[in-house]
């Protein structure tokens, strides 16, 4: 590692510091006391990803879909988090653009750069099978968390249940197994 590829590391590291002390907008609004943070959300999501990926040896490309899974949230370092339906009602592609353009930003300099940049625009556009898996497993993700808080009776969180947004398997049906075994956890029917 070069002295310069070090400071470069350690900046980012400084940049996306914030991430493991912005919880999860949504869970706060709705009650949760303590909840998930962005940089533990990113890491579950990862984790999730890399299981499907491994699961399904030759479905789905391991480097570029855990990296989508590992950038998805960076941007929040800046952005903080926005919840889905004020996003997606007022802004949805300034906040696209704005992410992207922090993501572009945190790795200036470095030499994979465009890699990491192409790699999170791919995500954006939600047309490949890795993207597409990624934000299933996003979506997923928080309904599995939604399920651990109902468990420990934290939060007013049936609102998540009611919306089929959050049930997005983004036409993959190893994603949509994954929500139905959720729901039959949880005992509720997956909205349509």
């Amino acid at each position: 590692m070069t002295d310069d590829l070090a400071d470069r590391v350690i900046g980012l590291f400084e940049r996306i510091h914030p991430l493991d002390r912005v919880p999860r907008a949504g869970f706060l609004l709705r009650g949760v006391a303590d909840p998930e943070t962005v940089a533990a959300h990113s890491h579950a999501v990862s984790l999730m990803v890399m299981c499907f990926v491994e699961a399904h040896p030759g479905r789905w490309d391991f480097r570029r879909a855990v990296g989508m899974a590992l950038l998805h949230d960076l941007s929040e370092a800046v952005l903080m988090d926005i919840p889905m339906p004020a996003a997606d009602a007022h802004f949805r592609r300034e906040k696209q653009a704005a992410e992207q353009a922090i993501l572009e930003g945190l790795f200036t300099g470095f030499p994979f750069a465009a890699d990491m940049a192409a790699l999170h625009r791919e995500l954006t556009e939600g047309e490949t099978p890795e993207a597409r898996l990624v934000r299933g497993l996003d979506k997923a993700q928080m309904m599995v968390k939604v399920l651990c808080y109902e468990a420990e009776h934290r939060g007013r969180l049936g609102e998540f249940w009611e919306n089929p947004a959050n049930f997005n398997d983004y036409g993959l049906p190893e994603v949509s197994r994954l929500f139905d075994a959720v729901c039959a956890r949880a005992g509720r029917p997956r909205p349509r």
